[in-house]
């Protein structure tokens, strides 16, 4: 820990501790800027004297304090992936950001709740939120805070497309939408901070698309901006997309360093989901350098932490669907008690909270069957990292290298050791190219979507671009899950 940061959290300390129980609203402020101060560097320290701020603040009464202590508590809750306690802090700044109208506060507040929604895979609530963000910027009257959170409305829009997947156009249209808000910020600090951000996002896109001239400009920007600023959480990103860059293009030792880089960073700043992927990398990274020790320590610690993840949103889901119910419960609650009610409302009262309770029961239903494929996926593809399964006389290793080469051999043996499979696939969808049979191929054998990526040498959104297609010709519907269709046939 550097010097400096150490005497931001002497000072705060001393802040918090050394006054009376009474505090007066500018030393509240001045404990709130301290908090700023350490930015997204130690998340578990930020998060506790927010918290401490914010009790500070309502023994005062004083909103403004409320609204940003909470505020900051929820942020630094997000960083750590609590998405469910993050939306929880959002909504009070929301409600006391209001009572002052403040607009930068509550713009902030729904974006906060609108990222913590997609985090806990609620696209839809977390759409909305975003939304209602946009509408207020333009009552902030301090120009360049509006441009900064217009661009980070824009950015978080584009990350929603991504994880519900979107198109790579739409969100290259919104990760750009973003980058040229930040581009109008005229204050030089400010604008590199945000700059990072987009740059780096800028940068996947280009990655996506195959285009790595561009996309290691726009991602060296990013991480040079970012180290400018001490942006920790940006340099993460930039290092995970250049050590992915450098893999694609067989550059492994920088892909490595990369990924190390990116692996301390994502340990310091306690984001679990990103160093959950980084061990995936290194994993897949160490295939090909064919060094399996290493190879299966990654995977192993992918495993085992990708299945805390899951238990841990899967627990976060259900308790914000439980609170979204409850909500409309209280508020047709309160509209009885004023005697207003008819019967007629009291019937729709127990329609809405019976359409719930079964959507929440479906939920956990759907979850707990999610997890257990996903688990039974992972053990498979285990499985066959550790045994080798032979196919046909031809071992893993060899029939990926056939489809990474695009050989018509992969599909031979596999056709030969699935034949009623393939006859099967063939009788339901016969029009399917050699891509979209290798996908259904990689599909049936319990592969995920970012391995059949890198398996077959193409990026995440033309896997799932092909999987559209499949569907398509298959007149498969929404309700369908592609992976139990094609494991029944």
């Amino acid at each position: 820990m550097n010097k400096k940061l150490f005497l931001q959290i002497l000072i705060l300390f001393v802040a918090i501790t050394g006054y009376s129980q009474q505090y007066t609203e500018k030393q509240i402020d001045s404990i709130i800027d301290n908090i700023k101060k350490m930015g997204d560097s130690i998340p578990n320290i930020a998060i506790d004297n927010s918290l401490k701020s914010y009790k500070y603040s309502e023994i005062l009464g004083y909103k403004k304090g409320m609204a940003v202590s909470s505020m900051l508590a929820g942020k630094n809750l997000y960083d750590i992936n609590q998405y469910d306690k993050s939306l929880e802090q959002a909504t009070k700044s929301e409600e006391f950001a209001s009572k002052i109208n403040d607009y930068e506060l509550l713009s902030e507040a729904y974006r906060l709740k609108g990222i913590s929604y997609i985090g806990l895979g609620l696209y839809k609530q977390g759409f909305l939120e975003l939304k209602k963000g946009l509408n207020v910027t333009p009552k902030i009257s301090n120009t360049d805070v509006a441009f900064k959170q217009k661009g980070l409305l824009y950015n978080d829009i584009a990350v929603g497309y991504d994880r519900s997947t979107g198109t790579i156009d739409s969100i290259k249209k919104y990760f750009r939408l973003g980058y040229n808000q930040f581009n109008k910020i005229e204050n030089t600090k400010l604008k590199n901070i945000n700059l990072s951000l987009a740059s780096a996002n800028v940068g996947a896109c280009y990655l996506a698309l195959k285009q790595y001239d561009s996309a290691r400009i726009y991602l060296i920007n990013a991480s040079k901006l970012a180290e400018k600023e001490n942006y920790n959480s940006v340099k993460l990103y930039a290092y995970i997309d250049l050590g992915n860059l450098e893999s694609k293009k067989n550059n492994f030792d920088e892909a490595l360093k990369y990924y190390e880089n990116a692996l301390f960073l994502a340990k310091k700043l306690k984001k679990r989901e990103l160093q959950r992927d980084i061990y995936l990398n290194l994993s897949q990274l160490y295939i090909r350098l064919k060094n399996k020790d290493k190879e299966e320590f990654y995977f192993e610690k992918y495993f085992s932490l990708n299945d805390s993840l899951q238990k841990n949103q899967q627990k976060a889901v259900i308790a914000t669907v439980k609170e979204l119910i409850e909500e409309e419960y209280s508020t047709v609650e309160k509209i009885r008690n004023t005697g207003v009610v008819t019967l007629f409302l009291s019937t729709v009262l127990t329609i809405l909270f019976l359409f719930f309770a079964i959507r929440l029961y479906k939920m956990k239903k759907n979850e707990k069957r999610k997890i257990a494929k996903k688990m039974q996926r992972l053990q498979k593809k285990k499985e066959m990292l550790e045994k080798a399964i032979l196919l046909n006389g031809t071992s893993l290793d060899e029939v990926l290298e056939l489809a990474k080469n695009n050989d018509s051999m992969f599909l031979s043996k596999f056709e030969a050791t699935h034949s009623d499979f393939y006859n099967k696939i063939l009788q339901e969808a016969p029009t399917l190219s050699k891509m979209e049979l290798i996908v259904c191929a990689f599909l049936k054998l319990g592969f995920p979507v970012k391995d059949i990526a890198l398996y077959t040498n193409v990026t995440v959104r033309s896997v799932e671009a092909r999987i559209y297609r499949i569907r398509k010709k298959a007149n498969l519907t929404g309700k369908n899950d592609i992976s139990i269709w094609i494991a029944d046939l």
